[in-house]
C-alpha cells in the first residue's frame, strides 16, 4: 500500500509533475521520487503540496469523504510521519 496518495490526487486535480514541481519549488525527479516514496519529503514540502493541490493534509495519506481506514493504514501513517520529523529533526 503507498502511504502518500500523491500520484492519485495529482490526477484528480489535474496536475503534472512538471506543474507540481514548479509551483513548490522543487525538481520533478524530487516530486517523482516521492510518488515512488523513493525519498519522504519533510512536513513543510508535504504542507507547501497540499496547499497546490488545494487539498486538507490529510488527504495526502487517506481519502476524508466517506471511506474508513484500517487500523493498519493508520500505523502506516504515524510510521511515515515519524519517519519525516526524524528527517526533519537531522535538517536543523
Amino acid at each position: 500500500m503507498e502511504i502518500l496518495r500523491l500520484k492519485e490526487l495529482m490526477i484528480q486535480k489535474g496536475m503534472s509533475r512538471e506543474d507540481l514541481a514548479n509551483k513548490v519549488g522543487v525538481s520533478m525527479t524530487t516530486i517523482s521520487n516521492i510518488n515512488s516514496e523513493k525519498n519522504l519529503p519533510t512536513i513543510h514540502l508535504l504542507l507547501q503540496i497540499a496547499e497546490t493541490l488545494n487539498v486538507d493534509i490529510r488527504e495526502m495519506f487517506v481519502p476524508t469523504k466517506g471511506t474508513a481506514i484500517s487500523q493498519l493504514e493508520v500505523e502506516e501513517v504515524k510510521d511515515f510521519l515519524k519517519r519525516s520529523l526524524k528527517i526533519l529533526e537531522f535538517e536543523k
